[in-house]
């Protein structure tokens, strides 16, 4: 996303009102967003994390029923025809389960560095929290002054409308001036 705002900017020529509004959004909400993101990150991690943990657990389960059946195969008769088919399955059976037996070994170094990743994301939050409280001061104001300028603009326009009303009934100019107030 970050690149596509690089893109944006440099394709465009944006001068800075624009790249704020930008970053701002419609309603100014753009920095709420980003700032919300941020503060909830970890729990998109820690979701992450417990989907990883629940894959290798389930693998791992896999793997250990597979090197089960491989080990039954060494019970079954190897005379015959199908000595070397017994041995075929056997081995890939065993190499399948020591497959599987690697990626729960990969799954849970990735849930670490999931978990390592999550850490640095909850410090980094911590340094911005500080870092921005002045922002986020800012744009709440610039939020609530928008929300009483519109309240402000809706009740000039509803006064304006109400005047112009009661000059085309005919009312007196003391009547249309108590709208004004």
């Amino acid at each position: 996303m970050l690149e596509e705002v690089k893109q944006i900017i440099l394709a465009s020529n944006l001068n800075q009102t624009a790249f704020s509004h930008l970053l701002l959004g419609e309603r100014n909400n753009g920095f709420d967003v980003l700032y919300h993101n941020m503060k909830h990150g970890h729990l998109s991690t820690k979701d992450l994390a417990d989907f990883i943990r629940e894959r290798a657990t389930i693998e791992e389960a896999y793997s250990r029923s597979m090197t089960k059946l491989a080990k039954s195969a060494s019970n079954y008769t190897q005379l015959g025809t199908f000595a070397p088919v017994w041995d075929v399955f056997k081995t890939s059976t065993e190499k399948l389960a020591s497959c599987h037996l690697d990626l729960v070994r990969r799954l849970q170094e990735l849930i670490k560095e999931v978990h390592k990743y999550g850490d640095e994301q909850i410090k980094a939050y911590k340094k911005t929290k500080e870092d921005v409280s002045g922002t986020l001061e800012a744009v709440q104001n610039i939020q609530s002054i928008t929300q009483a300028l519109q309240k402000s603009k809706e009740n000039y326009n509803a006064k304006c409308v109400e005047q112009e009303r009661l000059k085309k009934e005919g009312a007196t100019q003391r009547d249309v001036d108590k709208v004004v107030l």
